[in-house]
């Protein structure tokens, strides 16, 4: 066997899994994070600016398939179905602007190709599309995963302790509040945390992503977050410049894919 990437036997393995389950959660592992590099193979590293355009291309493909046959045959059904069909429509057409946003989070993480440049130009077009705003979200979410769990330093996903709850522990902890909860959080949850940072670190200040002035920022970081509020206006605008020449109508029921 040549020299190379040396992986792991089974006795380093199952000795690894024994000394893993005698370990108290709040002391340190037995590896680091370069041995798990190191057990990762080569080829999970490398960047195919093809492939990820052509992931790109296939979905923006599919997107407008799915807009065409929506907008040319959906106003010729009769009453009442376009009410039935226009929802299915948004729930598959999301699924598939899922995909497209995801493609938007790989380049935040700098998966996309081997040029930063590039991952951020795609990365900033498609999340000022989708209205999502991307360099705010990207150092915000690089933070997240590099605290993840911690209760002082994750950027999102924070719980609140009981003491901090008070009174709305009484009118949300059961099923109907619960309920309540997870539909808030899933409709509006999203705009609510990147608005005012709900369920995120708590910060001795307002928290915004999208104030360039947040204490979420570091200072050679506010003018990305000035960006990325032009990137939305701008679309914002492109929006309703539509509707006016479209109507609004027209614009809500073939753009409404989230």
């Amino acid at each position: 066997m040549g020299a190379g990437r040396s992986y792991p036997s089974d006795l380093d393995v199952k000795n690894s899994e024994t000394q893993s389950s005698k370990r108290a959660p709040t002391t340190k592992p037995p590896f680091t994070l370069a041995d798990i590099k190191k057990a990762i193979p080569p080829q999970c590293f490398e960047r195919s600016l093809i492939r990820s355009f052509s992931y790109l291309v296939h979905d923006l493909t599919v997107v407008w398939i799915l807009y065409y046959l929506a907008t040319t045959y959906i106003p010729q059904l009769p009453h009442p179905l376009p009410y039935l069909a226009w929802p299915v429509y948004w729930f598959v057409q999301g699924c598939v602007f899922i995909g497209i946003w995801v493609i938007g989070h790989e380049c935040g993480h700098h998966a996309f190709s081997d040029y930063v440049w590039v991952d951020d130009c795609i990365g900033f077009v498609i999340h000022s599309c989708l209205l999502t705003p991307y360099f705010s979200w990207k150092i915000s979410h690089r933070r997240h995963h590099s605290n993840t769990g911690s209760f002082d330093r994750d950027e999102v996903y924070v719980p609140k302790t009981k003491s901090k709850l008070g009174s709305s522990a009484f009118y949300l902890d059961n099923p109907i509040g619960r309920t309540l909860t997870l539909a808030v959080k899933l409709s509006l949850g999203w705009y609510i945390y990147l608005s005012i940072n709900a369920a995120g670190r708590p910060y001795d200040k307002f928290a915004s992503h999208y104030d360039p002035r947040s204490p979420i920022f570091s200072d050679n970081e506010r003018v990305l977050i000035l960006i990325t509020d032009i990137g939305l206006v701008s679309f914002s605008w492109l929006l309703y410049k539509m509707a006016t020449f479209a109507g609004f109508a027209n614009v809500f029921v073939s753009t409404e894919v989230r």
